[in-house]
């Protein structure tokens, strides 16, 4: 029992440190593009596609039909001198004696040799589907990464900001217990003071819990998105959060990008052509099927003489090959057409959705791009912010602890302060998060080059 829990206790140990290694941006992007089941049940979609096709593709081969079975028999036996005429009754004075045991089974082979498109068409939709899939499957991916680089750099906010409110708190606790000798020493110092500073650490205490909160559920995500076991931790290779390093291309280059490799382009382009062919294939049952059919009818029965006759078939003995040409046609009056025409119509809905997305693109990626360009530009002023009130409590701690200076400008002064760094770090993290957002509005997530806004690849 001893040695089965230093076991166990072992196995939890190496679960919960299994991924301890460090994780980069483009390390969790592409481990999520390989091993999320999301994007695991879109390529089953795309596996349903290609089945699809190959029932398409094997429609174009032969049809063969074979049917085997065994049963009884009357034994008989042919005049002499004639072909078909038995010298035994069909059934009268039957016994034992005459049954014997049938073996016998058919075989009809089926090859359309021509058919208006029903075939070939279903064929071209297939193909245009599994296309569609395809490009699907890249959404999914693109959306998955947006959420992936989401919750890492909120990760590297939680962690910064946890850090942040760790130090304003101890400096908070250290700044009223001598607020508190003060007041016993009879120094002149007010009770108010040692008020406004409590209520300023529970404000930081606050805000630590938030950070804190934020850095496990960003954690949690990452696993679930990166499908690591559960329990597993999380360590960034970034110390902390900072601007990525990728500077801006210029507006119209990006939204020429996104014209040509957005996914739901190609996806909505795909699918509205499978449809086209759909509705030509559902159009070509108004025409018939022309095909060649060969067939065999065959039997054996011992003690049964083979009847010689063209004119009479002895189902229970002997072999009857044939060969035809022919045509089917199936009436099924409008059927057909309106089918052609449902398939017409959601090939048009497709279009004009197409068409509504190449319209709408431009502003979508006008979004990202705006806000990448409100993020840095507003990372640029809070770090100048940071900075002077950053003097500001300085001094005017500074001016408190000597008796020159007011309680509430010491908590004036933090309270900037904390705030200006927490807009420090929301602008980093909204700078990156927008790359990635851009990112995926450009169709750049699947795309060969290597010069992405937001890495996506092991480094």
């Amino acid at each position: 029992m001893i040695y089965r829990t230093f076991a166990l206790s072992l196995l939890l140990c190496a679960a919960s440190t299994a991924h301890a290694e460090p994780l980069s941006r483009g390390g969790a992007v592409a481990r999520a593009l390989r091993q999320n089941p999301q994007l695991a049940a879109a390529r089953a979609v795309e596996d349903q596609s290609e089945a699809r096709g190959a029932q398409a593709d094997a429609a174009q081969f032969p049809t063969v039909n074979i049917t085997l079975g065994v049963g009884p028999s009357l034994k008989a036996k042919l005049v002499p001198g004639t072909g078909s005429l038995s010298t035994e009754n069909t059934y009268g004075d039957v016994g034992l004696k005459d049954l014997s045991v049938a073996l016998g089974g058919q075989l009809q082979i089926l090859q359309p040799l021509y058919t208006f498109g029903k075939i070939s068409e279903r064929q071209n939709a297939a193909a245009h589907e599994l296309k569609a899939r395809r490009a699907q499957t890249d959404m999914t991916g693109a959306q998955l990464a947006v959420t992936v680089a989401q919750l890492y750099e909120s990760l590297l906010f939680a962690r910064d900001a946890e850090r942040f409110f760790q130090e304003i708190s101890h400096w908070l606790e250290r700044s009223a217990q001598d607020t508190q000798h003060e007041i016993e020493k009879g120094a002149g110092t007010r009770e108010q003071d040692l008020l406004r500073m409590q209520a300023a650490i529970g404000a930081a205490r606050m805000g630590l819990h938030q950070a804190s909160a934020g850095k496990h559920q960003a954690e949690a995500g990452i696993v679930a998105y990166l499908a690591y076991p559960t329990g597993s931790s999380i360590e960034p290779k970034e110390g902390a959060l900072a601007l990525l390093p990728h500077e801006l291309p210029d507006r119209a280059k990006l939204i020429a990008l996104a014209s040509q490799r957005r996914p739901e382009l190609r996806a909505l382009a795909e699918g509205s052509a499978a449809f086209d062919a759909l509705a030509l294939a559902e159009a070509a049952g108004n025409y018939p099927d022309f095909f060649a059919l060969a067939f065999a009818d065959g039997a054996y029965t011992p003690g049964r003489e083979v009847a010689s006759s063209r004119y009479v078939k002895d189902p229970l003995n002997g072999f009857y090959p044939g060969l035809l040409v022919g045509a089917r046609w199936s009436i099924t009056g409008l059927m057909s057409t309106q089918r052609a025409n449902e398939n017409r119509a959601k090939a048009r809905e497709l279009a004009e959705m197409k068409r509504w997305a190449e319209l709408g693109l431009p502003a979508e990626v006008t979004k990202s791009f705006e806000d990448a360009q409100r993020a840095k530009a507003d990372d640029v002023e809070a770090e100048k912010a940071v900075a002077i009130a950053k003097r500001w409590s300085v001094q005017a701690s500074a001016d408190y602890a000597v008796g020159l200076g007011d309680v509430r400008e010491v908590t004036d002064a933090t309270q900037a302060f904390v705030q200006l760094r927490i807009a420090s770090y929301d602008a980093k993290y909204r700078y990156n998060v927008a790359l990635a957002e851009l990112e995926r509005a450009v169709g750049g997530f699947h795309a060969p080059e290597p010069n992405a806004l937001y890495p996506s690849r092991e480094e």
